[in-house]
């Protein structure tokens, strides 16, 4: 196992910060799940409360942006909010699409490539936390799909509250799904290439050590 003194790895390190605005921000996000899945269960009784489902996400998804834009503009990126960051998002959409496919709100199709999606990510963080002191942070490949995926789930409670249900806005909605699927792949690809870049860059410096 690694060790956390591994020069090799500081480009991988922040800051020991916990207590920072964009934290608190993550944590708040996180939180957001509560009210939206109270909604989308009230939402059975009255199709209204959909709408309040919907700007409930919005405000997730402005958070989302913002804590991101907040550790830079700072200067306070941090091994926390690397953790922090990405798994508010897991959070707030991985409870919400499980009680959208309670309701049947959510194709199965979709919701498994959601979940699969979230596991296989942080199975993989787990692992290089575990073996090499570090924490791979959410990259732009994650961001586009995680903001795509926001934006299907919104349209789809929205066209849920629509009385009428217009045929166009349904196909858009699958169109969306099928186009959040792809970013998915793509973002799990690049974060397997971190990874395995991760992997590389310990070998190198474990090799370079040897020979010196």
């Amino acid at each position: 196992m690694e060790t956390s003194t591994n020069p090799s790895l500081d480009q991988y390190r922040a800051k020991e910060t916990i207590f920072t605005p964009s934290n608190l921000i993550s944590i708040m996000r996180a939180m957001f799940v509560l009210p939206a899945i109270f909604c989308l269960d009230a939402s059975q009784h009255d199709t209204h409360l959909y709408y309040l489902v919907a700007a409930i996400f919005v405000a997730a998804a402005l958070t989302d942006v913002l804590d991101g834009i907040i550790a830079r503009k700072t200067n306070t990126v941090s091994e926390f909010g690397k953790i922090v960051d990405p798994l508010a998002d897991k959070i707030f959409v991985g409870l919400v699409v499980i009680t959208m496919a309670i309701y049947h709100l959510i194709p199965l199709w979709f919701f498994v490539a959601i979940i699969i999606r979230d596991v296989v990510i942080l199975a993989a963080g787990l692992w290089a936390k575990r073996k090499f002191r570090v924490v791979l942070p959410s990259n732009v490949a994650g961001k586009i799909a995680m903001i795509a995926i926001a934006i299907t789930l919104f349209l789809m409670v929205v066209w849920d509250g629509i009385p009428d249900h217009p045929a166009g806005f349904f196909h858009l909605t699958i169109v969306l799904q099928w186009i959040s699927a792809g970013l998915m792949l793509v973002s799990l690809w690049s974060y397997g290439q971190r990874l395995v870049r991760l992997v590389l860059t310990t070998k190198q410096s474990n090799t370079a050590t040897l020979s010196s």
